[in-house]
């Protein structure tokens, strides 16, 4: 059953889907990592900036002070030209600068209400005790602020404390602008990733949805494999791995329709077995009478009469032969194997051949025959070798040559009939094994011997067929080799 379109395509889906969790995890991670790499980068510029800003201002304002005290220049006019200064550094982006002395008491302010304010709070005590420069993360309202103090005081001699307040405020909005260019940047990167994502999922995919077709086919008729897959990864071996099963599929097919032909063939020749051992025997009676009539007849018949009682003689063993023939297929599975001398049964064979084609063509007998005792059933091998040389004569003709071989190998026999006649047209290489078919002319042959010789041989075992050869026909009998008793001396 083929199996819906989201389901064929899991394996894509899937790895889309793997893929672009992969990139998104990926962008977070490092996007998280350049961001607050680029927040402890700027803090550490603006606590820079600030030290350095503070630092330097802190001697002047000492000066100022101390001026004061000497009477050099009148109260608080330096002190708040130096708070406008740092006021300007936009850079920094103050919210407020002050002097308190060591009272707590505001000195200067960017501010004017805020002079002569005393700041008694606990952080204010603090930078008022500390003795070197400090940042303190405070809030002033919402906005989120540093307070930087910076002590002032020279050789022991202490005059209260600089405080300046930095907004984080650019530094946050450039962190949120950092934030929102890695947030386009990270979807750009997944919806790419995506992208090439489905492309490559989808010709992942393509081969085992293509191989699946394939193997839905083989339900039906199996498909006919295709050239050997290019691929050399896991997909490759999958696809050669499923065209060989299928040959192999398309070999066991293959065998398994011959056998059941064979057996239809089998079941055919059992059923015309059976007629035909009813028809024969009821041919069989009437006609010995018959040959019987014509041998008392042919004893004082005339000239005349005795041509025309030939005639009637001859056909009459025509039809004798023909149902001896047809006696022969019908009791052609009845085999009586027995262990036989293969040179002797050889020879013998030789000595029929010689007598089966003396009329007509040369025979050549076998050079070399085995040593052996071989299981066989004698007079049926006769019968086909016999009709085969019968066949070979014919095919021959006068002057032609009957060539004869046996051979044995790990586990066959062989025998090799051999003619250099017109040989047999391929069209009808398979139709001479069947009943009834004959190339003769007609009345000079029958078509059942080699219908009832292929028969036999398998009955063995074995097998009877036509070879290809250069000129003439050339048929092989195989037999199993079933090997008897000590080598013949």
């Amino acid at each position: 059953m083929r199996q819906p379109l989201h389901a064929r395509l899991g394996i894509a889906v899937k790895f889309s889907v793997l893929a672009t969790l992969l990139a998104l995890l990926t962008t977070a991670v490092w996007g998280s990592w350049v961001w607050q790499r680029e927040r402890s980068l700027l803090e550490t510029q603006l606590r820079q900036k600030g030290r350095i800003l503070l630092s330097s201002m802190a001697i002047p304002f000492i000066n100022a002070l101390l001026y004061e005290e000497l009477g050099i220049v009148e109260e608080g006019g330096l002190l708040d030209n130096f708070i406008a200064e740092i006021m300007g550094q936009s850079e920094v982006a103050p919210v407020y600068a002050m002097v308190l002395d060591p009272n707590g008491v505001v000195l200067a302010h960017n501010d004017f209400a805020e002079y002569r304010r005393v700041y008694d709070d606990p952080f204010s005590r603090a930078t008022l005790k500390a003795a070197e420069f400090s940042i303190t993360p405070t809030q002033r309202g919402e906005e989120p602020i540093w307070d930087l103090a910076q002590p002032l005081a020279v050789h022991g001699r202490h005059w209260g404390v600089l405080r300046v307040g930095l907004s984080l405020e650019p530094l946050n909005h450039s962190l949120a602008q950092l934030a929102r260019q890695l947030a386009v940047f990270g979807a750009a990167y997944t919806a790419l990733a995506m992208a090439l994502s489905i492309l490559i999922g989808t010709r992942l995919a393509r081969p085992l949805l293509q191989l699946g077709e394939n193997m839905e086919s083989v339900g039906g008729e199996l498909p006919e494999p295709g050239p050997p897959s290019q691929r050399k990864d896991e997909i490759g071996d999958l696809e050669r791995a499923f065209s060989a099963m299928v040959e192999r599929l398309q070999r066991s097919e293959a065998e398994r329709r011959a056998a059941v032909d064979r057996l239809i063939e089998d079941e055919r020749l059992v059923a015309v077995g059976e007629t035909v051992a009813g028809v024969a025997h009821e041919v069989n009676n009437p006609l010995a009478a018959m040959e019987g009539a014509v041998y008392r007849l042919e004893q004082g018949a005339d000239a005349e009469d005795g041509r025309y009682l030939r005639i009637l003689k001859d056909g009459l063993e025509r039809i004798s032969r023909v149902m001896g023939q047809l006696l022969d297929l019908s009791r052609s599975g009845e085999l009586q194997l027995a262990q036989v001398d293969l040179p002797q049964f050889c020879r013998d064979t030789e000595l029929f051949a010689k007598v089966a084609v003396k009329k007509n063509a040369r025979f050549v007998p076998s050079r070399e025959v085995p040593a052996l005792r071989v299981g066989l059933d004698r007079i049926k091998i006769h019968q086909v070798l016999l009709n085969l040389f019968v066949n070979a004569s014919d095919a021959a003709g006068a002057g032609g040559t009957v060539q004869f071989a046996c051979a044995v190998d790990a586990a066959t026999l062989r025998f090799t009939v051999c003619d250099d006649g017109p040989g047999v047209p391929r069209e009808i290489a398979e139709q001479i094994f069947e009943p009834f078919f004959t190339t003769k002319p007609a009345g000079q042959g029958s078509g059942m011997g080699l219908s009832v010789s292929r028969r036999i041989a398998e009955n063995h075992g074995g097998s009877l067929t036509l070879e290809p050869c250069s000129q003439g026909a050339c048929f092989l009998l195989i037999l199993p080799l079933r090997i008897g008793a000590a080598v013949v001396g």
